[in-house]
């Protein structure tokens, strides 16, 4: 109890810094960053400042024995095919619900991606493509997993794999500041905790999501303007993305029985499964309704309605 009054308390805590630190940013002038000189690097800066550095120092006074719940380690290459199929159903899953969302609220779901957020070095030319996907793309991916899917499941799974996976996707989802991407920044969050948890690495979700980002980068455009068609071609693309969807799921959750058939086979040892489990209401108590994280709903609430 005391140390899952810790962690209700202190882990929020840390996402809290990184929501200031992400808010803060927005108003440093261009000038200062560098961003008209070399906007790529004041682009990766930012992100470290703002994930890699606190999410560093709070391993840091987490000390030693909190390194394991990480899980940076390597996945083995009888994964491969399981990281196939999840990032099928990902990034299929991902679109689908950005055609929702794009439908429901155009111009705010327009403003919050990385393709207007980019639009500054879309320009065409090969490097700044490479410069783009590494920055909006891979590097985001990176910071954001071993945050959300290193940190936050690290310290929530005690209440059990499940319970931590929706703390780290609500507060993944949150970070983004986006009520118009909301369900896909949740979608996202749930799938790359059911990575990390399956492959029993979070490096599996960084390539997971750096992916699903470099698809969604260069192709988001394209999509939202078969959207405002509406034509038979739409038609037909969703359908397709439907099923791509559909058999992205079945794939990647026969894959995952096999994988976890094969952790009770060797006895791999689960330990957000072992113990005496609170009752869900207790939980979700102690967790949902803690100040810290009733902070960071009010936060994005707020910014959400002063950037609408």
């Amino acid at each position: 109890m005391k140390s899952g009054f810790k962690t209700a308390i202190f882990t929020p805590l840390l996402v809290a810094v990184v929501f200031a630190l992400i808010l803060a940013s927005a108003y440093l002038p261009a000038d200062s960053l560098g961003l008209n000189e070399n906007p790529y690097l004041a682009v990766v800066v930012i992100q470290l400042l703002t994930y890699a550095i606190p999410a560093l120092f709070y391993c840091r006074v987490r000390g030693r024995e909190f390194t394991p719940k990480l899980r940076l380690r390597l996945f083995r290459p009888a994964k491969l095919l399981y990281l196939f199929y999840i990032t099928v159903f990902m990034v299929s899953g991902v679109a689908l619900l950005s055609i929702l969302c794009y439908t429901a609220a155009p111009d705010a779901f327009v403003e919050a991606g990385a393709v207007s957020n980019a639009a500054f070095a879309m320009n065409g030319r090969f490097f700044d493509v490479v410069y783009i996907v590494v920055a909006f793309a891979v590097l985001p991916a990176i910071t954001e997993e071993f945050l959300f899917r290193g940190i936050i499941l690290g310290e929530y799974e005690s209440n059990g794999a499940v319970f931590a996976s929706v703390m780290s996707a609500l507060m993944f989802a949150m970070a983004h500041f986006s009520p118009a991407r909301l369900p896909v920044y949740i979608f996202s969050g749930l799938v790359l905790a059911a990575v990390a948890y399956a492959t029993r690495s979070v490096i599996a979700s960084m390539i997971v999501h750096a992916i699903n980002n470099s698809v969604v980068l260069l192709s988001e455009k394209y999509v939202l303007h078969m959207v405002d068609k509406q034509n038979v071609s739409f038609v037909l693309f969703v359908m397709i993305l439907a099923l791509v969807f559909i058999l992205g799921g079945m794939l990647s959750s026969f894959e995952a029985h096999g994988i976890y058939r094969g952790y009770s086979e060797t006895n791999v040892q689960s330990p957000y499964a072992t113990g005496k489990k609170r009752s869900i209401l207790a939980r979700v108590a102690q967790n949902f309704f803690s100040p810290t994280f009733l902070l960071l709903v009010i936060t994005f609430v707020v910014v959400s309605v002063i950037n609408s």
